[in-house]
């Protein structure tokens, strides 16, 4: 038996893991004041779930941020305090079993590929920023050093936008099919033509809300269908690349943003068909990711799972080999 764990900018999610099936499951909010808390908080939420589900052989940890793999430290984390701490050795001082940690995206695709049964797949998450993960044969990729498939920094025009993320880039993916980017898109809009039915949509910030963006759109609004018309056609862009550089089985779509995916997702597939190989793209399917809200506690269980079973099958290599040269 294994635990997953998703740590979030506004809550901790922690669950037994069997497969892809999560039990015993308990969420608490996230306490941001200082490392040392929200470790404390992390370590209190997960002996709750010990205390029903008993105790666990590994623990799998999916946060927010930039992973060195090997060793589990957080190299980057921009909303949660966590830049520079081990916390692959904290957690396992603290649990006294092994600890895996690695990015969110990449346990959410890795759960997704699980869920599916996809050994090869690419997903993106679109939320506040663009995420994503990739699994080649079953298993994470993640570069050299457990820092890379930062599929949402990818650019796609290197004139445009700047990163409205932790990048330096301009004209990212992020840049273009983020919630941050739909919202500078809406809100620029919305002041060049003040007296257009989404500029009476601005807030008191002086910005236009994400969901307001969704409704005007959903009404008809035709400045808000063009935003959206350009963010499915740079989503489009970004899906046919990828499909050319890693020939997945499934391409899938996550994050919150899917909730507005009418409003974009049928002229992605389109513009991605359009720009993909077409020996590649008749093998690719694009949907809809299916893990849901659980996807990230499950990916964090099965990564896991994975590395236990990895660490089994080195132990009986070892002593096969030993046993031969005896």
């Amino acid at each position: 038996m294994v635990l997953g764990v998703d740590v979030g900018g506004t809550k901790v999610a922690v669950a037994a893991i069997d497969g892809v099936t999560a039990t015993h499951a308990m969420e608490h909010p996230t306490v941001l004041i200082s490392t040392d808390a929200l470790l404390d908080g992390l370590e209190h939420a997960v002996r709750q779930v010990i205390e029903v589900a008993g105790q666990p052989e590994a623990i799998g940890v999916g946060v927010p941020s930039q992973i060195e793999y090997e060793t589990g430290t957080v190299e980057s984390s921009v909303n949660i305090p966590l830049t520079g701490v081990p916390l692959r050795e904290e957690l396992g001082r603290r649990f006294g079993v092994p600890v895996f940690v690695d990015n969110d995206a990449n346990c959410a695709a890795l759960a997704e590929a699980h869920i599916v049964g996809a050994r090869h797949l690419v997903m993106l998450t679109l939320g506040t920023g663009v995420g994503g993960g990739i699994v080649i044969d079953g298993l994470t990729f993640r570069g050299a050093h457990g820092l890379g498939a930062e599929l949402g920094h990818m650019t796609i025009n290197p004139d445009g936008p700047a990163c409205p993320g932790n990048c330096p880039n301009r004209g990212c993916l992020e840049a273009y099919c983020s919630g941050q980017a739909l919202e500078r898109d809406a809100t620029e809009l919305a002041r060049d033509k003040p007296d257009s039915p989404l500029a009476s949509r601005v807030g008191r910030e002086g910005e236009v809300a994400g969901r307001e963006l969704v409704s005007a759109a959903e009404e008809g609004d035709p400045d808000a269908l063009l935003i959206f018309e350009n963010f499915a056609r740079m989503l489009g862009v970004g899906i046919g690349t990828y499909v050319n550089v890693f020939e997945p089985e499934r391409f899938a779509i996550g994050g919150g943003l899917c909730r507005a995916s009418h409003l974009f997702l049928d002229r992605a597939v389109r513009e991605a068909g359009f720009r993909a190989l077409p020996a590649l793209w008749r093998r690719v399917t694009i949907a809809l990711a299916e893990g849901g809200a659980d996807a990230g506690v499950i990916g964090a269980g099965v990564l896991a799972a994975l590395e236990v079973a990895r660490d089994r099958d080195t132990e009986k290599s070892h002593v096969t080999t030993t046993e031969g040269i005896e």
